[in-house]
Order: structure tokens, then sequence, then C-alpha cells
């Protein structure tokens, strides 16, 4: 919405790649804020921003309710919490009214929506539904979408075989390393190892990532390659409003024959 001017503070400024919002940081326009959960609220106060947006993880939290306190209103975002992936996107129309640029954020959304079922539409069309792996070991549990979660929508939508697209919750399941081995060894393409962005990386991680024949025949894709000059993954960035480009990406590489001449803009083969 072209509403970079607007923004005076942020947490962990270093995550922000947009080269527009990059150079308010450099000129000291947008003071760096801390850590989301603990941002330095006195640097926040003295800047009398009109308005904090936050996100919280639940509905007591201090912090915002002493910025309050101070006579600054507090809205938090949910995007988050929406499990499809058009339910995110539709956030935008949360800025437009804040902006009073409803009209733009409508149309954007709807040009959003567009594509995405567009794209849903085309991946019906396959004649083979592969079966998908995704996700990676963290401890001893491994970590991977749960059958109603923003992430199996996009596997749901792009039409594969994900072994897991009947279990229940929004979030993820934590599985031990035998069960999943159990249902997707024979998965031909492994999408989203947590953030590891190579094969050797995998490997050395864990001897057992090498068993999968996903891992053998080199057909493992991340979407945290690509970043931003000071190391932000331009995924976790982009992506909320760009369902329809994510959705796109995995087609094209679950079903490359429905998308020849697209090219993915974040889902990458592992180096």
């Amino acid at each position: 919405l072209n509403q970079e001017q607007t923004l005076v503070g942020f947490p962990n400024t270093k995550y922000i790649s947009s080269p527009k919002t990059r150079s308010l940081i450099k000129n000291g326009a947008v003071k760096e804020l801390g850590k989301e959960q603990n941002i330095n609220t006195e640097l926040l106060l003295d800047l009398q921003p009109d308005l904090v947006i936050g996100f919280s993880l639940n509905s007591n939290n201090k912090m915002f309710t002493n910025i309050e306190k101070a006579g600054i209103p507090v809205i938090l975002n949910g995007d988050w919490l929406e499990k499809t992936p058009l339910g995110r996107a539709e956030w935008i129309k949360f800025f437009g009214v804040l902006f009073n640029k409803e009209k733009q954020a409508d149309s954007l959304f709807n040009h959003i929506e567009k594509e995405y079922l567009q794209a849903k539409k085309i991946a019906l069309k396959a004649i083979n539904k592969p079966k998908i792996l995704s996700g990676a070991m963290y401890q001893d549990k491994w970590n991977l979408p749960a059958g109603d979660s923003y992430a199996a929508q996009f596997l749901k939508d792009a039409n594969v075989n994900y072994p897991w697209l009947n279990s229940k919750g929004k979030g993820s399941l934590s599985l031990s390393f035998e069960s999943v081995f159990d249902k997707a060894k024979d998965a031909q393409i492994w999408l989203s190892p947590s953030f590891f962005n190579s094969y050797k990386q995998l490997s050395e991680s864990s001897i057992h990532y090498t068993q999968f024949d996903a891992f053998k025949s080199k057909k493992v894709y991340n979407f945290v390659n690509k970043k931003g000059e000071t190391g932000g993954v331009l995924y976790y960035e982009l992506a909320p409003i760009q369902p329809h480009i994510v959705l796109k990406d995995i087609i094209k590489i679950v079903h490359p024959e429905l998308l020849k001449n697209y090219t993915p803009i974040y889902l990458e083969e592992l180096n």
C-alpha cells in the first residue's frame, strides 16, 4: 500500500528486506525496538506513535497494557492465526482501513484470490499425485504440518499426496522419526526441511535424512534460501501476502508439466 513512511519503529529491523524500508532504517527514520516480546518500551514511548500494531501469543501481555496506559492505542494483528493462505492475505484489508485505502487493498486482495484459485484449478488437472514429505527433526521429534494447518492447505490445493493431510490440528505435529520414515521413506519430493539449505547440512545434521528417497534423488526443496541484504528470509516477509505465488511455486515442483513457463520465486532445490 506504499505506506513505508508511516513506520517509525520496529523490532528486529535486520529482518526487514524491503529496499524502501531499509533506506528509512539507514536514515534513522525507523528505530530499532529490540525483540518482539520484549521491545524497548521507553524508546517506543519517546517516538509517540499514533498507533502500535503488535501480535501476542496470549491476551495477557503487560507490555501492550503499559503502552495503552501511556495513551497510545494498540491493535493486535491476528493474521498469523488464520489457517488458510487466503485468510492471511486478506488481512491486507485491515491495513487498507487503517490508511484509508480500502479500495486499493480490496483490489490487491481480489487479484491475489483470483490468481490463487486459478492455480488451484490448474493443479486439479494433474494426472499423478506425488507423495510429499515435509518438515525435519528438532531434537528427537519430527515437526511437520498438521492436516488443518496453513502449510497443509497449500499442499492440499497443490493436489499432492501428503500422508498427514487428514490429521487433526492447526499447527505442527511432533512425531517420532520412525513413524515419519514408515510413511514417507518413498516420498518423491521433500518440501521445507526446516532451515536446512544444502544436502550437506542435512546429512551432517543426521545420517537418517539420507535414507529418504527424496534425498537420494536430490528432490529436496526449501523456501529459505533467498534473503535480503541483512539476512531476512524473503519468504517469511512477503509470502503471507503472496499465497498465489507460493502455490504456483509448489505446483511447479510437484507438477512441472502444468506450469511449463513458470519459474519459482521462493521455492528452490537445496544446494
